[in-house]
């Protein structure tokens, strides 16, 4: 992907500074996204600029300038295929990381990233602008509720307690007996085994992850990421929303977005979402300040030099 040098200086974008690394993670964020539509074209999936992303899109036809980070979505059914062919074809490094493939990521979502930290070959700056920081990209799937309340209650229900297990499993608050005997009740009601020699928390992560995905499309006529639905009753969208997508413009490329994305951006955001609130406290922006501060001290340690422009 081709940026000028220019894009990478120092700009201050609705009065708020944008440090040149950041323009540089930016840039390396949409090499991975980059990947991941490559496979996506190939496989016929099909994927849309989400939360932050998408209302960046939208508003800003690019990044939100205080944001860090880029998130899309997948229906389910693309989702799953992405989580099948990604491992197989990412190129160049990359590899997707999910609760399947990492026993201590317990997220009902997958991540594409560049890498496992800081990196400063050659061939990783020049393939990455020059940004030596792991990076990635957020894959959330939307899922469908079904149709009969009884049958949604019921997965919400079995969602919530899967959750809530796989939460406090290593807290003190309960006693071992306790948490074992609310293990056994849902595998139990569920029919899904959990081995007792396996990480308990990535077993209930998986099992949250296959209770999202009980309903397909045709038995639906709403969608929403089923985590939420679970906190908030109303966090849901018609499947319309999600029927069609368009590319617009981001940054020095083109996004798809839901054509609904009115309606989604309204649900998530509020009436005024297009008045920008410089108010964003997902993490630690910048996401990436674990690892430069790891480089300052690396830089210490041998006695060197900051890297040229490492401060600005």
């Amino acid at each position: 992907m081709h940026f000028d040098e220019s894009y990478f200086e120092r700009e201050t974008r609705e009065d708020f500074y944008i440090r040149p690394m950041m323009k540089r993670a930016w840039a390396a964020q949409l090499e991975i996204l980059q990947e991941i539509d490559r496979i996506c074209k190939k496989h016929n999936i099909i994927y849309f600029a989400d939360w932050g992303t998408l209302l960046g899109t939208v508003r800003h036809k690019g990044f939100i300038p205080w944001d860090d980070d880029l998130d899309i979505g997948m229906k389910r059914e693309d989702y799953d295929k992405f989580m099948y062919y990604g491992p197989r074809e990412l190129t160049g490094g990359m590899e997707l990381i999910n609760s399947y493939t990492e026993s201590v990521y317990h997220q009902i979502m997958g991540r594409v990233v560049n890498g496992r930290g800081l990196n400063l070959s050659r061939e990783y700056l020049d393939r990455y602008h020059g940004c030596p920081y792991m990076v990635g990209v957020d894959i959330f799937p939307q899922d469908y509720i079904p149709r009969d309340k009884q049958d949604e209650r019921n997965q919400l229900e079995l969602l919530k307690a899967a959750n809530w297990l796989m939460k406090i499993w290593e807290s003190e608050e309960f006693s071992q007996e306790e948490k074992q005997s609310c293990l056994e009740e849902l595998a139990n009601l569920t029919g899904v085994p959990i081995d007792a020699e396996m990480p308990i928390q990535q077993q209930l992560c998986q099992l949250s992850d296959r209770i999202c995905a009980m309903y397909r499309s045709e038995e639906s006529s709403e969608i929403a990421q089923l985590c939420l639905l679970a906190s908030d009753e109303n966090y849901r969208l018609p499947k319309s929303c999600y029927a069609v997508m368009l590319d617009m413009p981001f940054e020095n490329t083109t996004i798809p977005v839901p054509v609904g994305y009115d309606q989604i951006l309204r649900l998530r955001y509020g009436e005024d979402y297009m008045t920008p609130v410089k108010h964003w406290d997902t993490h630690t922006y910048p996401f990436f300040k674990p690892q430069e501060e790891m480089l300052r001290e690396l830089c210490k340690s041998v006695n060197k030099e900051m890297p040229r422009g490492f401060a600005e």
